[in-house]
């Protein structure tokens, strides 16, 4: 639910079901199509890492040992996986008609024009990448308990958060000690 996500999400529904109509044949309608792309690119890898975290959060409360908070990993795999299916969409003819055709199964017609030039829209994945980092800075409230539960030492589990420029070593004492009003206090 971070802001800037939010922002390129009603771009993007904007862009594609507004201006892209209104542009189509003036000098606009390429500015409409990149908009698009970068709009996408913006966001895509956030809504992952998210379909993940509910994922593994639905897994751990069925009893599964795992920590469904945001990791680097997963922000950069989200990314990567990102980038290489817009490249593929975008240059190859039989990856742009499976996501035409999963699209109209879905019930939402499409269409995708192969243009390298789009290609230069990956730069986006850089705003992905500062939502993700910051999104790394801040500890999930159940984080804690999470790592009591799995019984997992906290200086390593949090090395994700202090890598996002976070100081967590207070915290990961308290939570090794599991003095849960200094965590809550740490929290706030």
């Amino acid at each position: 639910m971070h802001p800037v996500t939010l922002v390129a999400v009603a771009v993007l529904l904007l862009n594609d079901w507004v201006l892209k109509r209104a542009w189509r044949d003036g000098p606009l309608h390429a500015i409409a199509g990149k908009l698009s792309d970068i709009a996408g690119l913006a966001f895509a890898p956030v809504v992952l890492t998210a379909a993940i975290g509910l994922a593994l959060a639905l897994a751990a409360r069925l009893g599964a040992r795992v920590d469904p908070s945001l990791t680097r990993r997963r922000l950069a795999l989200a990314i990567a996986a990102t980038a290489f299916g817009f490249a593929a969409v975008k240059l190859s003819p039989a990856a742009a008609e499976a996501v035409v055709s999963a699209l109209s199964y879905l019930g939402r017609p499409a269409s995708i024009y192969l243009d390298r030039t789009d290609l230069l829209c990956l730069p986006a994945l850089a705003v992905a990448y500062w939502i993700g980092r910051d999104e790394l800075r801040r500890v999930p409230l159940g984080k804690p308990a999470a790592l009591h539960r799995l019984g997992r030492p906290a200086e390593p589990a949090l090395a994700d958060t202090r890598w996002a420029r976070a100081d967590t070593r207070e915290l990961a004492a308290a939570i090794d000690a599991w003095d849960v009003p200094k965590i809550d206090a740490l929290l706030r």
